[in-house]
């Protein structure tokens, strides 16, 4: 697959008629996030989906890029977050990173933080939270384990990592 880079994504967005006339309804919502699922060796199983938040209804829309290389917009929704976090706009100028180095970086790294775990399927989000631009990359391991970095997008360094046990061993 080839993989649009975020920027150029957003750009071919902006030019399609349903962003257009979206837009035209939701003027102030804002540039939040891309998403996309990931298979074992990293590759991405679609284009990257892309996100706007809306600050007034808190809801987000996301637009998919189709087959026919047109984009659809998904149905409104709410947005995954804990209660007190804010969604942030995500300003591609800082990004500096592409998702292939991303990737890489990725791979380097979760063999050396978490040597022990084997990586099954997981996803990718661009985003900034807590005025930190991330690759957040989120895999499930063969361990039932959620294995998380974050790197940064302005740098490819690792702002955190952690490894979620998502079966309670009864200790």
């Amino acid at each position: 697959m080839v993989v649009v880079p975020p920027d150029k994504l957003v750009e071919l967005l902006s030019e399609s008629v349903v962003f257009k006339n979206w837009r035209k309804v939701h003027h102030e919502a804002f540039l939040s996030h891309f998403f996309c699922q990931l298979d074992t060796n990293g590759n991405l199983k679609s284009n990257f989906e892309v996100g706007y938040f809306h600050p007034k209804n808190k809801k987000i829309s996301v637009f998919v890029e189709n087959a026919d290389k047109d984009f659809e917009l998904k149905m409104e929704d709410d947005v995954f977050k804990k209660e007190n976090d804010e969604v942030e706009p995500l300003k591609m100028d800082v990004v500096k990173v592409p998702f292939e180095k991303a990737l890489s970086l990725f791979k380097e790294n979760v063999a050396v933080l978490f040597p022990s775990e084997k990586i099954s399927e997981g996803f990718v989000i661009l985003q900034t939270f807590n005025k930190k631009t991330d690759w957040n990359f989120t895999y499930i391991s063969t361990s039932i384990k959620f294995l998380n970095i974050k790197l940064s997008a302005e740098d490819g360094a690792i702002d955190s990592y952690q490894a979620i046990d998502l079966v309670d061993k009864g200790k």
